[in-house]
């Protein structure tokens, strides 16, 4: 059973949290390269953007495009539920987003091997953080 978003929140905190509740009724779902549909599958960068086109923010289909683009670029210090998580392969490009579940977890599209799933937020090199909440 899919829930659909909302229309208001009373706060930027509540408009979080129903942002992550959306995004861990996906886990389980597959991964699948290039794909747009929460539901029968979607890349990392898919997901993000799927998840927050429900709640009328646009962002862009690719990794790097997310990095460049969205919101604003905050520390980790600063992290957030529903904060987008940038990283690297290589050190200079992003190749990888997730979004922040709180306490050092993620929600994300992880590979064609664990689909959606929660991991560490630590599991692989940081290139940047992206506020788009606020």
């Amino acid at each position: 059973q899919i829930t659909f978003p909302a229309t208001t929140y009373t706060s930027s905190e509540e408009l979080r949290k129903a942002i992550v509740e959306n995004a861990m009724q996906y886990v389980g779902n597959k991964y699948v390269h290039g794909g747009n549909s929460l539901e029968t599958g979607t890349d990392c960068s898919g997901f993000t953007m799927l998840i927050f086109a429900q709640y009328g923010y646009s962002l862009s289909r690719t990794p790097s495009g997310q990095l460049s683009s969205a919101g604003r670029s905050i520390d980790y210090s600063e992290i957030q539920p529903g904060d987008i998580i940038c990283y690297t392969e290589n050190g200079t490009k992003c190749s990888h987003v997730a979004m922040h579940i709180g306490d050092g977890q993620i929600v994300h599209a992880a590979n064609s091997r664990k689909g959606i799933c929660i991991g560490n937020a630590d599991y692989n090199t940081i290139i940047g953080i992206k506020n788009v909440i606020d």
